[in-house]
């Protein structure tokens, strides 16, 4: 990457449009080489099939708050990553970047997240499932996905079927099976700041039973915040490549294996942090987005993750009535952190180098049943998680000039004691997890009211223990044992085939812990949450109109509550809140066709927070307000796609996409908030282009995101005595996609 490289800058700007919205299903490529019809464009809704009750059902019959963005919706909206979801097209979801690693989300759902989420002693709030298999940690969750079928994001307590640590909700990527045809599809797309992006996928013939599919993907972009110091790396760059085989193999009609094996390693420099508040004088404030570094940062190296799962589903279909699946995985990861902090952060040139590792391994084993009015499920679920952290506090300027006789001289990177040059890490932390849960849950149908009242219960009984320990100077245990019970009842009536009324009562838990940069070291307990929601299904207007809503209220008993040493940002702690934490909302989706070709969409949430006094820890125990972190009160987005009538050489379509949020905070202590902001992304594609000679179809994206240049934070934070420091969004970028399909 060259420290140096001069971006191409646009000048093109369009009025911002506020509104709010669900997505609407693009239009599938033809399935021949004949030229395209009119009936290719969209006249009405497609039926969305979830799996969020552990089953493949439609979304309308699923009493469920739940979106889902199948893989067309995310090729237009721009989404080839769990971090492009911080965009805001999915309100209810917040997703952010964290300071210290790039591979690391912090992400939260209806205002339920972690501030400090590189931790491998805390659990995250939202369950990240890939394929139905569990991640235990969020290091690596900035991989690029080669190619999702959809995304589902289940939004509220989903402790029965999903377990620990899904208080806020899950998040399931489902892959592309093999299909068993011989297929090929070929992307490369190119933007500015030099974006390349590749992605192949190959299906073979089935043979014997057996289908295969390989997925490989190269993403590369240099840093939009170039670094002034000569071999450096740029600040938000990022290179990451993956690959993946499928196999598929079917034995006789009852029996089915499902195996994958993915490989993914990401290179990517950290954010970069500004001034937003300057105490000191030194730096100065710097109030718009940077697009070079205020003075040579060294050294700045990139972060490495390097991420591999190995998954095997076994499925017997015992009779028409009954299923039995196991699913097994086994996952590692291994990430090297480096940052550099460039002067904002209370000691100038701040360094953290950090070294993660973690090896996890589950085990569950299912029993599927359908009848005439009875649908249920019953499970054993095993895991266990083996991670190691080590963190080691670094310097590279020299701030009073009392080595150097200079202030803010670069100096070569020493150990954070100066004094005794230890080089050592600073910090060792080793954790250990094994949860063992067994759950079932069932949906009777009575034979009262014509057959429209499902009654739904749940419950899953988790046993949970985590241990480890920390050497800081002298080494610290915690141990940690706890069991918990997780139930579920639903009330789900169908006035009309397409439109039903739920109310639903839910709860999950998050497993306790300890703050790795705690001084005491001292374990917290774990958080339990209860959630009364009421929601609404339906569909009218000849399937052309979608209105799917839920109301909550949310309880949050020994809410877990992160905040920084506002006089050493190297040191946070986490506490139990000892008041109730409480946060109401609404969410409403909205997608209509006016008219052959047009989808409209609005999505909209509104979340209502309650948080009471909290002793403060770090001041004696004196009441103290801490802030809900995460939970803007209005956030939305409006979607717009357009088919226009098919030419002889293909079918063009638009799409534009507006996303909005209120200003929220971002931790837990301080008066610090985030601003609000909308960004605009469009997208017009040229699809269904046939070759001659049957060699295939061509697709072309002409794309852009922030098309107005939007100068937004997704991060900030207070530092007493220093000021305040905050890291800008993305600016403008754009470019161009070729796809290639036979």
């Amino acid at each position: 990457m060259s420290a140096h490289h001069k971006r191409p800058k646009s000048y093109l700007y369009v009025t911002a449009i506020t509104g709010l919205t669900l997505f609407a299903q693009s239009p599938s490529l033809a399935q021949d080489n004949l030229p395209p019809t009119i009936p290719d464009r969209i006249q009405d809704l497609e039926e969305i099939i979830v799996s969020s009750e552990r089953r493949e059902k439609s979304l309308q019959d699923t009493p469920i708050a739940v979106t889902v963005l199948t893989g067309s919706q995310l090729e237009n909206h721009g989404i080839s990553s769990l971090d492009r979801f911080g965009e805001g097209i999915v309100p209810s979801l917040k997703v952010q970047p964290i300071g210290n690693t790039p591979s690391t989300l912090i992400i939260a759902i209806r205002g339920n997240g972690v501030s400090d989420a590189t931790q491998i002693t805390r659990e995250a709030a939202v369950a990240i499932y890939q394929d139905g298999f569990y991640l235990g940690r969020t290091q690596g969750l900035s991989m690029e996905l080669a190619d999702p079928e959809r995304i589902e994001i289940l939004r509220g307590p989903q402790g029965t079927l999903f377990g620990r640590n899904a208080t806020g909700g899950a998040i399931n990527v489902i892959s592309t099976k093999p299909t068993g045809e011989l297929g090929f599809r070929q992307t490369i797309g190119y933007g500015n700041f030099d974006a390349l992006r590749s992605v192949t996928t190959l299906n073979l013939p089935e043979f014997s039973g057996i289908s295969l599919k390989f997925d490989y993907i190269h993403s590369e972009r240099e840093g939009w915040v170039d670094n002034t110091a000569k071999d450096q790396a740029d600040y938000n760059a990022f290179n990451k490549d993956g690959g993946r085989v499928s196999l598929t193999w079917r034995l006789g009609d009852s029996f089915r294996l499902d195996y994958s094996y993915e490989r993914t390693e990401v290179v990517a420099s950290q954010v970069y942090f500004q001034l937003a508040e300057d105490n000191i004088g030194i730096v100065g404030v710097e109030p718009g987005r940077a697009g070079i570094t205020r003075f040579p940062v060294t050294p700045l190296k990139p972060t490495t993750t390097d991420h591999s799962m190995h998954t095997l589903t076994l499925a017997w279909e015992a009779s028409e009535h009954l299923m039995v699946k196991s699913l097994t995985s086994y996952r590692k990861m291994e990430e090297e952190t480096n940052n550099n902090y460039a002067g904002v952060l209370y000691f100038n040139g701040l360094i953290i180098e950090e070294d993660f590792k973690q090896d996890q391994f589950s085990q569950e084993l299912q029993v599927i049943g359908t009848y005439d009015r009875l649908e249920w499920i019953a499970g054993l679920y095993h895991f266990e998680e083996d991670a190691r952290q080590d963190s080691q506090n670094l310097f590279s300027l020299d701030i009073f000039g009392l080595i150097t006789g200079t202030p803010l001289t670069p100096i070569s990177p020493t150990t954070f004691n100066i004094f005794t040059g230890v080089d050592e890490p600073l910090l060792a932390a080793n954790a250990r997890a094994n949860s063992q849960a067994i759950y079932g849950q069932a949906t009777w149908a009575p034979p009262i009211l014509d057959d429209r009242l499902e009654l739904t219960f749940g419950l899953r009984y988790t046993d949970d223990e985590r241990k480890g320990g920390r050497t800081l100077g002298a080494a610290s245990k915690f141990n940690l044992e706890t069991n918990h019970l997780d139930p579920l009842v639903t009330l789900n009536y169908h006035w009309t085939d397409h439109v039903s009324t739920y109310a639903k009562w839910s709860s999950a838990y998050r497993a306790g812990g300890v703050s790795i940069r705690s001084v005491s070291f001292v374990p917290y307990g774990q958080e339990d949450v209860e959630t009364f929601e009421f929601g609404l299904k339906s569909e009218f207007w000849d399937h052309r109109v979608r209105l799917n809503a839920a109301i909550f209220s949310t309880d949050f008993k020994g809410s877990q509550l992160d905040f920084t040493n506002p006089l050493n940002p190297t040191i946070s702690e986490t506490i139990n809140a000892a008041n109730l934490v409480q946060v109401d909302g609404l969410e409403i989706e909205f997608t209509m066709i006016p008219l052959t070709g047009l989808v409209v969409g609005i999505n909209y949430t509104y979340l209502d927070g309650q948080m009471p006094l909290q002793p403060n820890p770090l001041a004696g125990g004196a009441l103290q307000q801490f802030n809900l972190v995460q939970t803007p009160r209005h956030a939305g987005s409006f979607t717009l796609d357009y088919t226009f009538i098919p030419f002889s050489f293909g079918i063009l379509s638009a799409h534009i996409d507006v996303s909005a949020t209120d200003e929220y905070a971002y931790i837990g202590s301080g008066t610090m908030t985030l601003d609000s902001y909308a960004l605009i992304n469009g997208r017009l594609i040229l699809s269904d282009v046939v070759l001659s000679n049957n060699a295939g179809k061509l697709k072309i994206s002409l794309w852009a995101k922030n098309i107005t240049d939007e100068e937004y934070i997704v991060y900030g934070v207070p530092l007493t005595g220093v000021g305040a420091v905050q890291v800008f969004g993305a600016p403008r970028t754009y470019g161009l996609d070729l796809t290639y399909q036979f």
